[in-house]
């Protein structure tokens, strides 16, 4: 991800602010997911590996249907 923020900043700076939120959304969604994983008690049993729940991911979808946008714009030669 880092090597990608990187290249945007060179190619296409207007869609690297985008993507860097996109970034630190994700990693803050999965990071409190990760943090909640840890604190449950450990599996069992194999059917115990199963989630049922999805986590949500609402913040990180919002980035990331920001971030393409800003990217189909950018593509399309639109500010």
């Amino acid at each position: 991800m880092a090597f990608h923020q990187a290249w945007l900043q060179i190619e296409a700076s207007a869609v690297a602010g985008p993507y860097a939120t996109l970034v630190a959304t994700a990693r803050a969604e999965a990071g409190a997911q990760m943090s909640l994983a840890w604190d449950q008690p450990p599996i069992t049993t194999d059917s115990g590996m199963n989630l049922g729940v999805p986590y949500g991911r609402d913040q990180s979808n919002a980035a990331r249907a920001t971030c393409i946008e800003v990217m189909r714009r950018h593509l399309l030669g639109h500010p």
